[in-house]
């Protein structure tokens, strides 16, 4: 009974440490100058994270970066573009996570579709240079490209205390759970410990879905299809030039309200020759009766 009880005080001052978490996590600035914040139940370990790092001496920031791209292209071959795009992806051991395709109508009038098609890629993030390297020969234009990077290092260490402190004490109280001989006492340990456990695995999840993002970077791209690409873009484009864009733009639109009268002319040729037919013998008719009136 003694063990016993000693060894509920040791699980209580231990649930007092971890329960020291009630204040909020303060934002730290990151070196590249982001800030993060912690959730209540992961704050009771920060002191002693930082008691440690400031003994040995270890700066923590920047061992656990998040990276995060995102690119737009545009092309004359759909095709061929979105072919070069998966092959790159399986060269790099990467991962189409979501992919979106639809159409849209064209400018000018026409009414011709064009395609678009929306990536969210994984990419292993030691092979994202190389991976961006290889994108750069697909035979697109790149109209946008925007670059980040999160750092959860502090973020994840404290995390990870809290998860190695919640492991000892379901240690402890596994073992307490052996010395107890009352049904009171069994039941009140059980309790903590399946607490215990279910905070654990909750933060130890927590740890999961930041190594996967981590270790694999999140690339978002979009391919549009175009009639035509601009060889020039952007505010620094003269006068003279967006008037030739222009132009050449009316020229496209035309060539394609012009397929596209051919198309419907096609598909009306029927009701055009019957139409026809029709009004041909209406007319001789009429005009048979005419001369037969004027004969009377």
């Amino acid at each position: 009974m003694i063990r016993l009880m000693t060894g509920l005080i040791g699980v209580f001052l231990l649930t007092a440490c971890v329960g020291t978490g009630d204040s909020s996590y303060e934002d730290r600035d990151t070196s590249d100058g982001a800030s993060y914040s912690m959730d209540d139940s992961s704050a009771g370990d920060m002191d002693m994270v930082e008691e440690e790092s400031a003994v040995s001496g270890e700066r923590l920031i920047g061992e656990k970066v998040i990276r995060t791209v995102s690119q737009e292209y545009e092309t004359l071959d759909f095709t061929r573009t979105t072919d070069y795009v998966r092959a790159t992806v399986e060269t790099h051991d990467a991962f189409i996570e979501y992919s979106y395709e639809s159409s849209y109508t064209g400018a000018g009038g026409t009414s011709r579709q064009y395609r678009v098609v929306d990536y969210t890629l994984r990419v292993p993030t030691d092979r994202l240079n190389a991976f961006l390297r290889d994108l750069e020969g697909m035979d697109a234009y790149k109209t946008s490209e925007q670059m980040g990077t999160e750092d959860v290092t502090q973020f994840y260490r404290d995390t990870e205390a809290r998860v190695a402190v919640l492991a000892n004490k379901e240690d402890r109280l596994n073992e307490l759970l052996e010395l107890a001989d009352t049904i009171e006492e069994i039941i009140q340990i059980e309790d903590s410990l399946s607490e215990t456990i279910a905070e654990r695995e909750s933060l130890q999840s927590q740890l999961d879905y930041y190594d996967d993002l981590i270790d694999y970077t999140v690339v978002r791209m979009s391919v549009t299809e175009r009639p035509r690409i601009a060889s020039e873009r952007g505010e620094g484009v003269s006068f003279f030039r967006r008037v030739q864009e222009a132009f050449a733009d009316s020229i496209y639109a035309f060539y394609y309200i012009l397929q596209d009268i051919t198309v419907f002319l096609v598909y009306a040729l029927p009701f055009i020759v019957v139409i026809g037919l029709v009004i041909w013998l209406i007319w001789f008719i009429r005009r048979r009766l005419t001369r037969r009136n004027k004969n009377l």
